[in-house]
């Protein structure tokens, strides 16, 4: 839906098209205003379809009264054929409602899809105006990530740990809200938790973080952040700090990583396979003596991912970058992707990913959303 009317925020709303018909826009009476900003056909539900009605009607049980609501709005529409429902709704509760629908009308079929859907397949590629918008969410979010660094490296120091004003040290979960006290001030949501993952916990990829955990210097620092404009368009960037210094070690393996990152930069392009880009991860990875998904598959070291997905209204969309079965296609114009090598290895106490998000305009032409530096060590000014 969102797709459809332009990000605008909308409860119990519904779309509806014929086949060669013009979008209609079902919206309640108190969102009027938004949705008429979407140039959508209105119609008002309040007026023409009143909840309220429904519910006396049916004597108060709501699921009769949404299914005698679709019904009627299938019958004045003339939907007929087969007529594809797509949206967010629970699972167990959309499959009790249209079974139920599916009894009360004629000449309809309702039917869903899974997967390669008609929307993931148009949202799959990205216009100028939307990529505009994605311009626009990486910008805001290079300067939260440009704020959380000044913020951490400001405080004092003692015994390699962070330190505020009052002599407490400063821990994980305070720089995460102060970190999403930035995306609010910029306009943005946290739709996501963003991860900020210190030590062991960096070592596991999708950990978020320990909130009570002191800040220390020389551990790396998994920050990646994945916030969303009002729009609905999200930024996914990833950097890896050590704040202070870092061991040899640490330095040893971000410079791998940094490496293969570079090379997928400078090969990813229009027509290249996306299977291609993560054999080259894998292949580089594997030369350097790390396990990776391809030869340890499950495995909790080394390079554990795919190199990439697609971003959009989700933060995890069409097209992947990884070589699952399947899995033909080629990058094209409109597609927007992250770019995310990493190693990992927890039992060590440290992790590594750097990642940028990039685009391809509708002519071809190649745009990083992401600008902000790479830098390992972060100095304690």
């Amino acid at each position: 839906m969102q797709y459809l009317i332009g990000g605008a925020h909308m409860e119990r709303a519904l779309v509806i098209k014929r086949r060669g018909g013009r979008l209609k826009l079902i919206h309640g009476s108190m969102e009027r205003d938004t949705a008429a900003a979407t140039g959508l056909h209105l119609i008002d539900r309040d007026a023409r379809y009143n909840p309220y009605a429904y519910l006396e009607a049916h004597e108060g049980n709501e699921l009769a009264a949404q299914v005698a609501y679709l019904a009627d709005v299938i019958k004045d529409e003339q939907l007929t054929g087969r007529l594809g429902v797509y949206g967010m709704y629970d699972a167990g509760a959309a499959m009790t409602m249209l079974n139920l629908l599916q009894d009360r009308i004629l000449d309809t079929e309702i039917v869903g899809e899974y997967g390669n859907s008609l929307f993931a397949t148009a949202r799959e590629t990205k216009d100028d105006r939307e990529i505009a918008e994605m311009v626009e969410a990486g910008r805001l979010t290079s300067l939260v990530v440009g704020d959380t660094l000044d913020f951490v490296s400001g405080h004092d120091t003692r015994d390699d740990l962070v330190v505020k004003r009052d002599g407490d040290l400063l821990t994980i979960g305070e720089v995460k809200a102060f970190i999403r006290s930035r995306i609010y001030h910029y306009g943005m949501q946290e739709d996501h938790d963003t991860i900020f993952a210190q030590g062991r916990d960096a070592g596991v990829p999708h950990n978020n973080g320990t909130p009570d955990m002191p800040l220390r210097l020389g551990q790396t620092i998994v920050f990646d952040i994945f916030p969303k404009l009002n729009s609905g368009y999200f930024h996914d960037m990833t950097r890896t700090w050590c704040f202070g210094y870092a061991t040899d070690e640490v330095q040893e393996i971000w410079t791998q990583v940094k490496e293969i990152f570079d090379r997928a930069m400078a090969a990813i392009a229009v027509g290249v396979a996306c299977q291609d880009l993560q054999a080259m991860t894998l292949d580089y990875f594997e030369s350097k003596g790390h396990p990776t998904s391809r030869t340890h598959p499950g495995g909790y070291e080394g390079y554990v991912h795919s190199l990439g997905h697609g971003v959009g209204l989700d933060i995890h969309e069409e097209p992947r970058l990884n070589i699952a079965a399947g899995n033909t296609t080629r990058l094209q114009p409109g597609h927007v992707v992250s770019v995310e090598p990493g190693l990992y290895y927890p039992e060590k106490g440290f992790g590594i990913r750097i990642e940028d998000t990039v685009a391809f305009k509708e002519d071809g032409t190649l745009v990083n959303l992401t600008s902000f530096s790479y830098d390992l060590i972060v100095p304690m000014k």
